[in-house]
């Protein structure tokens, strides 16, 4: 593996992987020149992490470096296991290509770029540009990490990618701490709508729903555009039933729920998902030793937090019961879509999603489709006949 450059292993992965091994979580033995992505048990407490491979079961010290330094500053394991399947595929590259990481030049990038629109035993299909992207910008700060330390890499020294240019903004003297760095490279993309719900097809779900429960998690998704995450992190007490007030807490949370926004902030839901809240706890909740709202009863580890696999067995079983095929996060995208188009200040709309800029708000949320566009058009004309 690797054979252009010699391969570090950082003592601190080649121990830990024998400490992995005497408690039976290395994957051991591994198949012969696979690139792999393991899970793994953080020896700073009980959350876990994710490191990347090679094809001998060995540490890539470069990648899981990078992955811990994520893992330190309190990213997500889900962003840490997403990067490190991205870091697995660009190594994968480099080990078919016969290359070094520290010597890739950005022709090696534009290969890569070509190589992952190749479809393999994996995929079966082609992947999407933005999922290239998404790609393209672990192994940018991949590199950029490595850059800060002093790892003179040939990418670093490049102007495209990694170096500092001469060249300063306006306004540059306000924000002096930021290093003037470019993306490694980008493939140009289309922009897609985010996909919302018609309000029939979300009746046809909510009907679908056996238990209160599941009815009650669909609801205030809907009703609030809270993340996933963020409800199953809820607490009984960040609910306050008589006002229809909830607090969205970031913390750590024992199912492994992530609210993902950084301060706490409140939304406001309707009398009717207070009924329906009053009714889950009445006929459905039970004794438990710990104050989570969404709870498993009927499957999984009863009395245990719902998780995101749950979540994922209950929209699979509602897709098989309705024919719809939708995500969690769309639910987010509707509220936030019918917020707009009922006139809602995008302000307004930033605050209530708990984004942290209102440019995520109007970047993402604030689309016309051609029918909002031929609704205003009609709304002008009558404007304008008066």
């Amino acid at each position: 593996m690797f054979p252009a450059c010699q391969r570090k292993i950082s003592p601190h992965w080649r121990s830990e992987r024998s400490e992995l091994r005497q408690c039976g979580l290395a994957p051991f033995p591994l198949e012969a020149d696979v690139i792999k992505v393991q899970r793994i048990i953080v020896a700073d407490g009980h959350d876990h992490s994710w490191i990347v491979l090679d094809g001998a079961g060995l540490p890539i010290a470069e990648a899981n470096e990078y992955l811990l330094y994520l893992h330190q500053l309190g990213r997500s394991p889900h962003t840490v296991r997403a990067y490190a399947h991205h870091l697995r595929l660009f190594h994968e590259f480099l080990s078919d290509q016969n290359l070094c990481w520290e010597h890739v030049a950005l022709n090696d990038l534009a290969a890569f770029v070509g190589w992952l629109r190749r479809p393999s035993s994996v995929v079966c299909r082609e992947r999407s540009d933005s999922t290239i992207n998404v790609i393209l910008a672990a192994v940018g700060s991949l590199y950029e990490y490595h850059d800060r330390l002093g790892t003179e890499t040939d990418i670093s020294s490049s102007r495209r990618f990694g170096a500092k240019s001469p060249y300063k903004p306006f306004l540059h003297h306000i924000n002096r701490r930021q290093a003037l760095r470019q993306s490694v490279m980008n493939v140009r993309t289309t922009k897609h709508l985010p996909k919302v719900i018609a309000a029939s097809d979300i009746q046809r779900l909510l009907d679908a729903c056996n238990h209160l429960r599941d009815r009650l998690l669909l609801s205030l998704l809907y009703e609030s555009g809270m993340r996933i995450g963020q409800a199953l992190g809820l607490r009984h007490a960040d609910i306050r039933s008589f006002d229809g007030e909830i607090e969205i807490v970031p913390r750590a949370n024992l199912n492994g729920a992530r609210a993902k926004s950084r301060s706490p902030y409140h939304v406001h839901v309707s009398k009717d998902v207070m009924a329906l809240y009053a009714d889950y706890l009445v006929h459905e909740h039970r004794e438990v030793a710990h104050d989570y709202v969404f709870v498993n009863w009927w499957g999984g580890r009863i009395g245990a937090p719902m998780n995101y696999a749950t979540v994922i067995d209950l929209f699979r079983a509602l897709g098989t019961r309705t024919g719809l095929k939708v995500t969690p996060h769309m639910f987010r995208h509707t509220h936030a879509t019918e917020l707009l188009r009922s006139g809602w200040d995008a302000a307004y709309v930033q605050k209530r999603l708990g984004h942290a800029h209102i440019q995520t708000t109007t970047s993402i949320y604030a689309h016309l489709s051609g029918e909002d566009m031929g609704a205003a058009y009609t709304r002008y004309l009558k404007e304008r006949a008066q």
